[in-house]
């Protein structure tokens, strides 16, 4: 059993930054998506190429502070800040799109958020291309695929403001941008949601950036929550399979991996909140992980032709 520790890099309190960086003696297996050439995607869905959208969106700061000084949420609640370093250029677009759309969303109090209704609808008509999506135990080329990334990276930041979740669902496998049982999924066609109540008795504004494939998204409100802390523990691990596939498109003896592979796991998750001078623990979810197979693509079509010496 290997657990996972959440740094918290300062105490919400008048503004300071808040933020979480998962630390693990060994390293998180990758999605096997990234191991999907971007220039074949298309072609398994029969649509054109990716288009030149931006990977990266910067907000505008003032027009931000406005937002926050008309609300009065002048207070940082919480910042979590989340890698895609494994996204293709496509899948981070996507994620940039993701901050678009989150930044400088007002919640009223007592409202409850909906990320499907602020970040979709999850197709091309939403402005969304190419990205990477789980279907069992696989690893597919989907269109909207990333925007689980913005999900998961949101609902970070609603546990360390202390806000009531009221839906979440895990991913079927790990993702590779935040430690296992803290991740949140989201689809349409599924009518799978991330949802949560402001409870803060004020307005709560969403601030999201993505920069250096690193996508950063905080929430603002009128009181600083109390000191929250999330934990993640692996309780067990089921190691994954190889999937040998014959390919005619490749020449005989020649093999091509073409996804990665990553394991099962089973984990646990928990936050500790610290308020006058007591501290209390909540369960938020035990789950299994499918592992997904390592799959190699075998050549069985003509050999190359080499020219002799």
């Amino acid at each position: 059993i290997r657990p996972w520790w959440i740094v918290l890099c300062g105490v919400v309190m008048t503004g300071s930054i808040l933020a979480i960086h998962a630390v693990r003696a060994t390293s998180p297996a990758v999605c096997g998506g990234e191991q999907l050439k971007e220039a074949t995607t298309p072609a398994i869905h029969g649509a054109t190429k990716p288009d030149n959208r931006p990977e990266s969106f910067l907000p505008n700061p003032e027009s931000f502070d406005t937002v926050l000084q008309k609300t009065g949420a002048i207070v940082l609640l919480a910042k979590v800040s989340t890698k895609f370093s494994h996204a293709s250029p496509s899948q981070a677009a996507n994620i940039a799109l993701v901050a678009q759309k989150l930044n400088g969303v007002v919640i009223p109090p007592g409202a409850v958020f909906s990320y499907n209704a602020a970040a979709g609808p999850y197709n091309q008509a939403g402005g969304y291309g190419w990205g990477r999506q789980f279907v069992g135990d696989r690893i597919v080329p989907s269109i909207g695929g990333g925007v689980c990334q913005g999900a998961s990276t949101l609902y970070n930041v609603v546990l360390l403001a202390n806000l009531p979740v009221l839906e979440h669902h895990f991913h079927g496998l790990t993702v590779p941008y935040l430690p296992p049982a803290t991740d949140a999924t989201v689809t349409e066609q599924g009518g799978l949601d991330f949802r949560f109540r402001n409870n803060t008795g004020g307005p709560i504004v969403l601030w999201a950036m993505a920069q250096d494939r690193l996508l950063t998204i905080a929430a603002y409100g009128i009181k600083a929550p109390p000191k929250v802390t999330i934990h993640s523990e692996v309780l067990r691990r089921t190691p994954f399979s190889t999937v040998t596939i014959a390919d005619p498109a490749l020449p005989t003896g020649s093999e091509e991996v073409a996804a990665a592979g990553q394991d099962g796991v089973r984990a646990r998750a928990w936050i500790t909140v610290e308020e006058n001078g007591k501290t209390t623990t909540r369960d938020i979810g035990t789950h299994t992980y499918r592992p997904s197979p390592r799959v190699i693509l075998k050549g069985t079509g003509p050999a190359s032709s080499h020219p002799s010496a």
